[in-house]
C-alpha cells in the first residue's frame, strides 16, 4: 500500500472538443500531449500518479475497445503516447491505464465474427467452453 503522499490525478482521455464517435474522426489529434503540460501541476499538488481512462481505439467512448494494439487516434498516436510516459517517468509521477480487458465492443474483430456468424457457429462461442446445464 502506497504511503498518504500516494495521490492520483485522474484526467478524462477524452479531453473537451473530442470526437464522441470514432467513425466521425478523421485525421489525427494530438490530445495527449496536453497532458504534459499539467503533470507539474499534478506535482505541485503532492500528486505523484496520473490515471488515464481508456486510451485505446474504441468503437465510440472508449469502454467498447475495437483494437488493444493501436492509441485512439482522436487523442494521439503511438509517439504522443511514448512521449508522455517519458514525460511522466522523468517527474517520477506513476501512469495507470484503465485498460478495460473485461470487455470489448460489437467491432472487436471476434465479436464481429462471432455476431456474423451467429450462435451455432464455430466463432458463435468466442472460444469459450460451454456451461454444463444443472
Amino acid at each position: 500500500m502506497g504511503s498518504p503522499r500516494d495521490l492520483v490525478a485522474g484526467l478524462p482521455t477524452r479531453l473537451r472538443g473530442a470526437e464522441k464517435e470514432l467513425g466521425s474522426f478523421h485525421g489525427e489529434v494530438s490530445r495527449l500531449p496536453r497532458l504534459q503540460g499539467w503533470l507539474d501541476h499534478l506535482i505541485s499538488w503532492g500528486g505523484n500518479g496520473l490515471l488515464l481512462g481508456p486510451i485505446f481505439t474504441p468503437a465510440s467512448h472508449g469502454y467498447d475497445t475495437v483494437d488493444y494494439f493501436q492509441i485512439d487516434p482522436r487523442l494521439g498516436d503511438d509517439a504522443d503516447f511514448d512521449a508522455l510516459v517519458a514525460a511522466c517517468r522523468d517527474r517520477g509521477v506513476r501512469l495507470l491505464l484503465d485498460g478495460v480487458f473485461n470487455h470489448v465492443g460489437r467491432e472487436f474483430p471476434p465479436v464481429a465474427k462471432a455476431l456474423a456468424e451467429g450462435p451455432g457457429s464455430a466463432g458463435g462461442g468466442l472460444g469459450v467452453p460451454t456451461t454444463p446445464t444443472v
